[in-house]
């Protein structure tokens, strides 16, 4: 899934392309045969469901910027609240939908879209509605309520139908749940104090670690060569959470490396969010209306880019590092991807930060979220609320590693 978090906290990963809906098959029921009343709940939310997915757009013509771009999908209020992610190999996008009038209340249908399609599946209700892909399972994740117990819930991508349930410590109201891949078939599980690394297979649990008292986890990220977890946290205060603590883990072992707090992390508003490049993790996070996006090394934590705090702060909040209210970013293809407000979008060389391309986008056009960047095809997805769309974007040839 990435960036700080976007201008509406609703805002979340995208797939990587648009979502068409043209009916599907009702929620199975998990309990074998269902009571008429049932049948009639779950025909209900099958249509509300299939009336929430967007209908496919044909691919528009593309526009003449330095990064061409054109519309896949059109998706109102409800979809974009979703949580949406998509996996390039099967050519397909899921989202959680809901089935009341709320988009950000459940329960939540899981959805499978075909890309090619544009056919749609229903899967099985779920109390949760956070969606992530890793280690090749969809995981279901959140927590609802003052001491509610979150649980991690995997699903089949072919059947959408549920295979385990990993359950987890409660956790106070408004803990955060954060799920990626980890090494070796395995996925790292943030919830609150407690890590945990888990057989994506097996359920069995690998490795297990915890925060100190009074931090809490804000988002998981783990090195493309599978050997460092980077964890951001935030000092639990009364009425939330504030500041950032950062960790580097064994992403094997989850035995504690090195964790930092110093420098530009001091002006974090509330955690970060993390991108794990090889030699280091991207981190961006609000410091108030403002945010930045910096570089920090593996094994020290270290920020290498831009050069110091001072350095920073010295940049216009118009840039790729200094911004206003969001960044996004994501790595894939050899390249660090960023897009933030101001309507830049970039890649860099994700070890030096060297820019190797940049556009600024009009204000019409400014991307949200990046989704899904697909070094196969060259090209990346991303969502641009103010469009109401998902595009696709090419990105000139220099940008590829």
């Amino acid at each position: 899934m990435n960036g700080a978090r976007a201008v509406a906290a609703a805002v979340v990963l995208l797939g990587l392309a648009g979502t068409g809906c043209a009916g599907g098959t009702p929620p199975a029921h998990p309990h074998g045969a269902a009571s008429p009343a049932s049948v009639s709940a779950s025909a209900s939310a099958s249509a509300s469901v299939a009336k929430a997915c967007p209908p496919v757009k044909r691919p528009g013509t593309r526009d003449r910027a330095a990064w061409p771009a054109r519309i896949v999908a059109r998706e109102n209020p409800s979809e974009q609240a979703s949580s949406q992610v998509a996996d390039p190999a099967t050519a397909s996008v899921y989202l959680l939908v809901s089935t009341t009038a709320d988009p950000a209340r459940g329960p939540w249908v899981l959805c499978r879209i075909s890309l090619r399609t544009g056919s749609a599946r229903l899967g099985q209700r779920f109390p949760a509605g956070d969606l992530s892909l890793a280690a090749g399972h969809l995981w279901v994740y959140g927590a609802a309520g003052s001491g509610s117990q979150p649980a991690v819930t995997e699903a089949d991508p072919v059947t959408l139908e549920r295979a385990l349930r990993i359950p987890l410590p409660r956790v106070p109201e408004g803990a955060v749940t954060a799920v990626t891949a980890g090494p070796a078939g395995s996925v790292w599980i943030g919830s609150y104090r407690t890590l945990l690394r888990v057989n994506a297979a097996t359920g069995a649990v690998l490795a297990r670690q915890s925060l100190p008292a009074g931090l809490a986890v804000d988002n998981l990220s783990v090195d493309p060569s599978g050997s460092s977890l980077y964890v951001s946290a935030a000092h639990v205060v009364r009425g939330g959470v504030e500041g950032l603590v950062m960790s580097e883990y064994d992403a094997r072992s989850g035995h504690l490396l090195v964790r930092a707090s110093g420098g530009a992390l001091r002006y974090s508003v509330a955690g970060a969010q993390l991108t794990a490049v090889p030699g280091g993790v991207w981190a961006s996070f609000r410091t108030g209306m403002l945010g930045f996006t910096i570089h920090l090394a593996s094994t020290s934590l270290r920020m290498i880019n831009p050069s110091s705090p001072r350095a920073l702060l010295k940049l216009p909040a118009t840039g790729i590092f200094h911004w206003p209210m969001y960044s996004t970013t994501s790595f894939s293809g050899g390249a660090l991807w960023v897009a933030n407000q101001v309507g830049i979008v970039a890649c860099l060389d994700p070890r030096t930060a060297a820019v190797r391309a940049i556009e600024h986008l009009p204000a019409g056009k400014v991307i949200d979220q990046i989704g899904a960047v697909s070094p196969a095809t060259r090209t990346i997805l991303a969502l641009r609320v103010s469009n109401n769309d998902l595009v696709q974007i090419t990105p000139p040839r220099r940008c590829w590693g």
